[in-house]
């Protein structure tokens, strides 16, 4: 690696990794839009595939634009492009989050599921991408590059763009709640719903069993208590002819006088 005296040249170590990155990108997305089962999440992949080779297209005018003059030249350098961009650079960082996106996908995972899983692989990229293309530009408005700000520019605002498209799917389109129970846990969630409320039942029906067994004593003890009124009514209605009789006794005695 040649050593990096200023802005300038860091500028161009950074364009030669994201420049790696772009091309790793193109090799991983062909995967995924394969393992995506949601029509518009395939169909974003497939859109967005289409947009990384063009952003790699403007990087090699970004290059272009880089050209290293002759007052630039160290001893034993070839000028231009393939003193600068002639050693192939490998981005690390695109390498690792590739390579995470991969093991999931390859993991034993439903589609719903799975398709979660893509969107967030595909917005570490697009994550990576603005950082990336975000320091670039601002390296460049440094030293007053005006047309390669204008290129990285573009590219900022298609990753920015395809985040926030991802986040969309993800969050309004609903591919996060389709993913929050797979299929098979739907079916045994189904079955225990439905013990619950076969319990929940048996339990109102006991509890209905034991009121309906209750109210029927209650009922009894109050029919019972009725014929002891009805016969304290009955002593008081035969102990007014008793009256009558010492009245009677009374008058015969007057009578006798």
């Amino acid at each position: 690696m040649e050593k990096l005296n200023d802005l300038r040249a860091l500028l161009i170590h950074e364009v030669k990794d994201v420049y790696s990155a772009e091309e790793q990108i193109l090799t991983a997305l062909p995967k995924m839009i394969d393992k995506a089962s949601n029509s518009q999440l395939k169909k974003s992949l497939q859109d967005h595939f289409r947009t990384t080779r063009n952003q790699r297209q403007r990087l090699d005018k970004v290059q272009d634009l880089l050209k290293v003059s002759e007052d630039e030249k160290g001893p034993g350098k070839k000028g231009g492009l393939l003193g600068l961009f002639g050693k192939t650079e490998v981005c690390k960082g695109m390498q690792g989050i590739i390579h995470e996106g991969e093991k999931i996908m390859n993991e034993d995972i439903d589609r719903e599921v799975l398709d979660a899983a893509i969107i967030a692989a595909c917005q570490k990229i697009e994550h990576y991408e603005i950082c990336a293309y975000g320091t670039l530009k601002a390296y460049a408005q440094e030293l007053g590059l005006t047309q390669v700000v204008k290129l990285l520019d573009e590219t900022l605002a298609e990753e920015y763009e395809a985040d926030v498209l991802l986040t969309n799917l993800a969050v309004f389109g609903g591919l996060n709640r389709k993913a929050e129970t797979s299929p098979s846990e739907n079916g045994s969630a189904k079955s225990s719903a439905e013990s619950r409320g076969t319990t929940s039942r048996g339990r109102s029906s006991a509890t209905s069993s034991s009121r309906s067994a209750s109210t029927p004593s209650r009922g009894t003890s109050t029919k019972k208590s009725a014929p002891a009124k009805k016969a304290g009514t009955v002593s008081k209605k035969k102990a007014a002819p008793a009256k009558k009789s010492s009245a009677s006794s009374k008058k015969k005695a007057g009578a006798r006088r």
